[in-house]
């Protein structure tokens, strides 16, 4: 055990490379993108969840054959585009653009511009994890120790992971739209996912990133193709305390599993419809309807269907619904809607005639601009319950800094939605009051931010509503990637979650993240299911300060 821990110090100390320390940038740049690539199809929408549990591996062996920090970051920048290059691009549904009046081949160059400058954008912080993991003095195991080096590296290099990815990229500071993180490619791993009630969405990238460190810590003990890890502070060898590791880490999984079933077990127990009135007589079973109008982006900004048609499509749908609750997708209500005869009445006469709820995805004309938002209508008052979007989306609902440089073409930054209608956005949360309950509503991205809607059931919220409008991006997989947050959002706040789409995906999801209801992308219709209005909150959920 010893006498090769000698070897290897001696054969450092006279300068031998490893194999990958030896091999040019050149050639590991290409390998680093081509890993990210395969890392990107873990990602929702290409559903090889089971990637996301490997795919980073390669990247930590590379690191630990790397000879300067700017090689490091060079690695983790390639690795980072390859990743977000396949796991973002959806961006690329936003086709020719020519609802904004670009021709046809200007506007496919736009989409593909803001696709590659989005996954360069959001690779930063992997080159970050890259140039800290490298930095960083680290040694093999899960133990610290009080001589260099010092740091752990099975708790570390995690640890690094979240802080970016779940501290750094959802900032205002940043201005991502992180859709995309590691833990949402397991919105099916329903046991698994349970962990998020405790720790949030990014314990379960912890567990992620540690499970690729321990397979990587493996790989370099057996192929000695890198620079191995410092010696372990348990004085286990290191090829049997890689071992160690990663069966510790195998077995804590499996745990986290079966704790996880558990867990659903109980819930679904207590939201059992047959009996949930018995068990709480605040939680009735209340019947829902999602409405699919199925409305595209050439419809609405080109006039190709005329507002009163949109609103009889709407009518329609509507008509004759035996559910006490209708949701309808974000901006079905903007001003030409809100003109009599058209959705705004159709959807009041509902109301307070039939006696049901309706909440909607409505634009609003404020004194100083545009709001998007979402209102309640209820049969029990008149007033109007009205919650405004916290969080907008960039370029489309506004200006970042950058956006005013002069060396942008005017004729480029004319088209651009949020240089001709300037949205406000809200400083907090307001909960609209049901008849049943509190609900907590968001629009459309806000729910990839778990803060967001964590503060609402902090709040009271008992049901969480989110109202999107995926025309912009046609048929892409945002529709999966977005759906995936939701069922996240869902189990870390044990709440019902209503995603109304205008185009699709529309859900209803339970308090253990399960689907009982989803629509098909791209289609007109309705979902017809059951929800009720929840009180209990999860540790996650009562944590403030996240």
């Amino acid at each position: 055990m010893f006498s090769k821990q000698v070897v290897r110090d001696t054969t450092e100390l006279f300068g031998r490379k490893t194999a990958l320390q030896r091999l040019g940038v050149g050639y590991k740049l290409p390998v680093a993108f081509f890993f990210g690539c395969l890392f990107g199809l873990s990602s929702a929408g290409f559903e090889l969840w089971w990637l996301a549990w490997i795919g980073l591996a390669p990247l930590l062996v590379l690191l630990r054959g790397v000879n300067s920090k700017l090689e490091a970051a060079s690695v983790g920048l390639a690795f980072g585009v390859g990743y977000h290059g396949v796991s973002l691009s959806w961006y690329l549904g936003l086709g020719t653009l020519s609802w904004l009046g670009f021709h046809e081949i200007l506007g496919t160059q736009i989409s593909m511009f803001i696709w590659i400058l989005e996954s360069f954008h959001q690779a930063l912080l992997i080159a970050g994890f890259a140039t800290l993991v490298y930095c960083l003095p680290l040694r093999a195991g899960f133990l610290p120790n009080i001589e260099r080096p010092f740091f752990p590296y099975l708790l570390s290099t995690p640890l690094i992971w979240v802080f970016l990815q779940w501290m750094i990229a959802p900032s205002e500071i940043f201005v991502g739209l992180p859709i995309n993180q590691l833990a949402y490619s397991q919105y099916k791993q329903l046991p698994l996912i349970q962990l998020a009630s405790i720790g949030g969405s990014g314990s379960i990238d912890f567990i992620i990133v540690l499970v690729n460190a321990t397979i990587a810590n493996l790989f370099l003990e057996v192929s000695h193709s890198a620079r191995r890890l410092g010696a372990r502070t348990d004085n286990f060898s290191t090829r049997f305390g890689g071992l160690f590791d990663f069966t510790v880490t195998i077995i804590a999984l499996i745990g986290i599993c079966s704790w996880g079933n558990t867990r659903i077990a109980a819930i679904n127990e207590r939201i059992d419809a047959a009996t949930a009135m018995a068990l709480d007589s605040h939680s009735p079973p209340v019947s829902v309807a999602v409405v699919q109008g199925n409305v595209t982006i050439e419809e609405e900004r080109l006039n190709i269907s005329k507002p009163t048609d949109i609103a009889k499509r709407y009518s329609t749908l509507c008509a004759n619904l035996g559910s006490s609750m209708l949701c309808l997708p974000e901006g079905a209500i903007n001003a030409a809607q809100m003109q009599p005869g058209c959705l705004l009445s159709i959807l009041k006469n509902i109301v307070f005639k039939q006696k049901k709820e309706v909440i909607v995805g409505t634009i609003e004309t404020l004194q100083n601009g545009l709001a998007n938002g979402a209102e309640l209508i209820t049969p029990a008052r008149q007033s109007r319950d009205l919650y405004l979007k916290q969080r907008l989306v960039p370029l489309g609902e506004f200006a970042p800094q950058f956006f005013n440089d002069e060396r942008i073409p005017n004729r480029v930054r004319s088209r651009i939605p949020a240089s001709r209608e300037s949205y406000l956005s809200a400083h907090s949360a307001q909960l609209a009051k049901s008849q049943y309950g509190k609900v907590g509503m968001s629009v459309y991205i806000e729910l990839i931010y778990p803060k967001l809607i964590a503060d609402e059931v902090r709040n009271g919220a008992s049901l969480l509503v989110n109202v999107s409008n995926l025309a912009w991006f046609h048929n892409a997989s945002i529709n999966r990637q977005l759906l995936a947050a939701a069922v996240l959002r869902s189990v870390e706040n044990e709440r019902y979650l209503v995603l109304t789409a205008n185009t699709g995906i529309s859900a209803v999801i339970d308090p253990t993240g399960m689907i009982n209801s989803m629509s098909l992308p791209g289609r007109r219709g309705v979902l017809l299911n059951t929800i009720q209005f929840l009180y209990s909150k999860t540790p996650f959920s009562k944590m403030w300060w996240l």
